[in-house]
């Protein structure tokens, strides 16, 4: 169950070429747009996780809809999904077309193991 105390915070990205980051819902979504203009509506294709783009790639915003139902190695895979997309954006920035396989895995385990921590900390953890 998301957490109403999560605050969505921005993750610089390796080499600084991007910050990204992890909501949830539409509030969530809306926090962010003080830094970030002309932002879509939450989850605005209608799927599971999706990842929107602003000033070209400078802030990539993932979104995670409703994941209750769905086991955690589940949950990592949409947001390992959404980190290579962010990691091939980057690349772009980058002006890489070819970065070593060693670059390109660390980058994108950096980028997918910040979405897992956001995603933890966005889950309500309260048991009591």
């Amino acid at each position: 169950m998301i957490s109403n105390n999560y605050v969505p915070e921005w993750h610089i990205s390796p080499f600084e070429h991007s910050k990204y980051t992890l909501v949830r819902n539409q509030d969530q979504f809306a926090l962010l747009f003080d830094e970030v203009k002309d932002a879509d509506e939450f989850l605005s294709l209608e799927c599971a996780a999706q990842v929107d783009y602003y000033e070209n790639g400078k802030h990539c915003i993932v979104q995670l809809g409703d994941v209750d139902e769905r086991p955690l190695l589940q949950i990592h895979g949409l947001l390992l999904h959404e980190a290579v997309h962010i990691w091939q954006r980057i690349k772009i920035l980058m002006g890489e077309k070819e970065p070593s396989i060693e670059f390109e895995a660390y980058s994108i385990q950096r980028i997918a193991q910040d979405l897992f921590a956001m995603f933890q900390e966005s889950e309500n953890n309260d048991l009591s």
